[in-house]
Parts: structure tokens; C-alpha cells; sequence
């Protein structure tokens, strides 16, 4: 059943990038069977040979072609796509952004390009919905995604932002790397949990850069990489992150991510970590139990529990296992009612410190979000603020906020834990429970 599950959101997914791509619309959720390498070229050549009508009406009569790149083996597309002339990657690259920027396999900075011209044709799109339908909600929240996105993609500190991934729908997907993953020694994949859309792309993308900014602190390489990772179909908060299908379905994708990443380095693998949180830690564990990854340190926060079907740390494919929730955060255990809590002695699972830490000055997180303070909600003049009435009111609200931490808000012991566990090398191959 879970198989069965994977394999259907794999395949969506990737009949996504397909309709992007503007193949007609009742184009089969099918896998196509992958033919080889020399297939894959004369696929890759057909298609960049072809231009507007031409393209439209070859791939309205052979949606499979696409397919079967979509469903081609990360190495094999790769190999396929540098067999052919420059000037046809280039061709590729322009007419169909939607297909390059999602191709498992290519460098990141093209994919960067290709998704940054295909958001640029999202956005003005769904501003022109919004303003010739105000009343369309859809197009309200793809709009809104997509300004997000586009935002979150200003770079900070210096570090460079890549748009890595992007599939544009009813409510998109997006991934941003802070730091370039082409060269980076080290990537972090930071995984978001329940109700984190792409609306929220800009406070993802900060969290993502804190983590990148406290590694630093840690003594990281200054080559490295953490990856906002918002490509799958979060549950709403509510009782939809007691279920699994959420993290079953994002699993696969979550795979594909990082096995994409294996092939663009041509088989020089970095360090791999993956940070969760919430409802995100449930599915990260489900793909990493799924598949041995290479992964290096799995850091789960406020989690919403491990799936019975995994009961050990050691069944995760990670060299060490992480844990870290506050004594204040009372929404975590509210997804455990049937799920292991990854802290639990016999699992496996360090437990990492989040209550601060006087001595050291780090902040102890207060609550389960993941994060609360940026340059916008913490500014008392934004709109954020000022549109509280009366002004007491607004002022006992904003001194509540600003005494608020989440896990990945700058200056936590949360955050600071986190650094470590992914910069350090573990000691051992596997770390025991340690003592509170």
C-alpha cells in the first residue's frame, strides 16, 4: 500500500512538470519505461530542435517523450544532456524552463536560470488572474507563493540563493539553496512541516540561512550549502498531521531531491544532513528509512513522531540521529498518538538541549514553530504591526512576540545544537540516547 502510494505522488509530480511545460492536459499519469541513454539523447536533440508551435505540437502528440525524460535515471539524463551541442542545451533551456529548472541531474545554476525565467512567466501570469478575477482565490495564493519565492531568492550576508527547484500549480512546491550546491563541501536539507507553504517561502528561507549562518560560527567549511526545502505537499495544522499519507507521499520526492544532488556532483558526493521539523521530521524519516542516502547527521525538531514501521534510529541510513524538542512545546506530541517519539530511550536518537542555556546567553525556544523573528516581524512600523488596534494592544502584543523563539531563530540553543550536529563529524557510527 505504502509502495503504491509512493509511486503514485512520484509520478504526479512529475506529470506536474509536464503540464507546466504546456503538454495538453490529459496527458496519462504514466510511466513511461526508460529506453537508455541513446534514446534519452535523441529525445533531448529532438525537442531542442523544435520552437513554439512546433515544440507544442510535438509534444501534443507524443507526451510520452517528456515522460520518458522525467522518468529517466538522474546519471542517465545527465549523461544524455551533455551529448548534446551547447547550442542545443541552450535551445532547451529557453523554450522549455519549466522542464530544465526540475531535471534531476543538471548543475544547480542552470536549473537556478531555467526556474527563475519560468517564476518571472508564473508571476506575471497570476497577477493578471488576480486583477482580471479579484475574487479567484487560487490566484490570490499562487500570486502570493509566487512574490514569496521571488523574494526569499535576495540574497543575504553575501551568499548567493538558487532557486533549485520550482513546480508551479494550485499550491506550488519550491526549494532555494543558501550557498551553492555545485561546490558546496557540505549541504543541509531543511525540511518544514505542517501548514509551511511556499506563501512562506521568505521565513523558510531565513531559517535556511540561519542554520548556514550558525554553521559558519561552528567552524563549518565556508563552501556549503542549505537547501530550503519546501517540495512537498505539507498536511494543514490540524488533525491531517496525525495521518501518514502526507509524509508517504512526500517520501519519494524528498529521495529524488537528494539522489539528484549525487548525480549533478558526478558522483562526488558532499556531506549530507537533513534538518527537520514537526510534521516534516515524520517524513524525512519515512525517506530515509526508505533508502540509504548517504546521509551524515538527521536532526529532528518539535517532532510529530517516527512511524511504528521504523523502530530505531540505526533504521534511518544516517551515521547519527538527533532529537530535540522543548519542555514548552506542547503541540509536538499531539502527531505521536501513534507514532514513536524519536527521543524515547531504546530509539537511538541523541537528544539535543532547546530550553537555553544562561551561561552561554543562548535562548531557549518557547513554543513548536520552527520560526518567528525576521527584519519584517520584529519591525513595529511594518504593516505586520500597524494595522493592530488600539495602540496598548499592539504594544503588549509585539513584547509578547519579541520574547517568543522557535528553532531555527537566531540565537537559540536549538539553533546553535543544530550547527554542531551538522558540522562536527560524529564520534561514533551511531549516538545512544544521552541524559536530559
Amino acid at each position: 500500500m505504502r509502495l503504491a502510494s509512493a509511486r503514485r505522488w512520484s509520478v504526479a509530480r512529475r506529470a506536474g512538470i509536464v503540464a507546466v511545460c504546456a503538454v495538453i492536459a490529459a496527458v496519462a499519469l504514466i510511466v513511461a519505461p526508460s529506453r537508455g541513454p541513446a534514446s534519452t539523447v535523441r529525445v533531448l536533440d529532438t525537442l531542442a530542435r523544435l520552437e513554439g508551435a512546433a515544440l507544442d505540437a510535438f509534444l501534443t502528440a507524443h507526451p510520452d517523450k517528456l515522460l520518458e525524460l522525467t522518468n529517466a535515471d538522474a546519471k542517465r539524463f545527465r549523461s544524455g544532456w551533455y551529448a548534446l551541442p551547447a547550442s542545443e542545451r541552450r535551445g532547451l533551456e529557453r523554450v522549455i524552463p519549466a522542464f530544465v529548472g526540475n531535471a534531476d541531474g543538471l548543475p544547480y545554476a542552470l536549473r537556478d536560470r531555467a526556474n527563475r525565467r519560468q517564476l518571472a512567466t508564473e508571476l506575471a501570469s497570476a497577477e493578471h488572474d488576480v486583477r482580471s478575477h479579484p475574487g479567484d482565490r487560487g490566484a490570490a495564493v499562487r500570486a502570493s507563493s509566487y512574490v514569496a519565492i521571488r523574494n526569499a531568492l535576495r540574497s543575504s550576508g553575501g551568499v548567493r540563493r538558487y532557486l533549485v527547484e520550482f513546480i508551479p500549480n494550485a499550491q506550488p512546491t519550491a526549494a532555494i539553496s543558501v550557498g551553492d550546491p555545485d561546490t558546496a563541501d557540505v549541504v543541509t536539507w531543511a525540511v518544514p512541516g505542517m501548514g509551511t507553504y511556499t506563501t512562506d517561502m521568505q521565513l523558510w528561507t531565513l531559517a535556511a540561512q540561519n542554520i548556514w549562518n550558525a554553521q559558519g560560527e561552528a567552524g563549518a567549511s565556508k563552501d556549503r550549502s542549505v537547501i530550503a526545502w519546501m517540495g512537498y505537499a505539507a498536511p494543514p495544522v490540524g488533525i491531517d498531521a496525525a495521518l501518514g499519507d502526507y509524509a508517504a507521499n512526500g517520501a519519494p520526492l524528498l529521495i529524488e531531491a537528494i539522489r539528484g544532488l549525487s548525480a549533478a556532483r558526478f558522483g562526488r558526493v558532499p556531506t549530507l544532513n537533513v534538518v527537520a521539523h514537526s510534521y516534516g521530521t515524520t517524513m524525512a524519516a519515512d525517506a530515509l528509512a526508505d533508502a540509504d542516502l548517504g546521509v551524515t547527521a538527521f536532526v529532528m525538531l518539535g517532532s510529530a513522531g517516527i512511524e511504528e514501521r521504523i523502530p530505531t534510529a540505526g533504521d534511518l541510513h544516517a551515521r547519527a540521529v538527533y532529537a530535540a524538542e522543548a519542555a514548552s512545546d506542547t503541540e509536538a506530541r499531539l502527531g505521536r498518538a501513534s507514532r514513536f517519539d524519536p527521543r524515547a530511550p531504546g530509539f537511538g536518537a541523541r537528544v539535543l538541549p532547546a530550553d537555553g542555556d544562561a551561561k552561554t546567553g543562548l535562548l531557549p525556544v518557547t513554543g513548536h514553530a520552527p520560526i518567528l523573528h525576521s527584519s519584517w516581524n520584529d519591525d513595529i512600523t511594518s504593516t505586520a504591526w500597524t494595522r493592530i488596534a488600539p495602540e496598548r494592544v499592539r504594544a503588549a502584543l509585539y513584547r509578547d512576540h519579541m520574547a517568543q523563539h522557535g528553532y531555527l531563530d537566531a540565537g537559540t540553543q536549538s539553533l546553535a545544537e543544530v550547527a554542531v550536529a551538522t558540522t562536527v563529524p560524529p564520534l561514533s557510527v551511531l549516538y545512544t540516547v544521552a541524559a536530559k
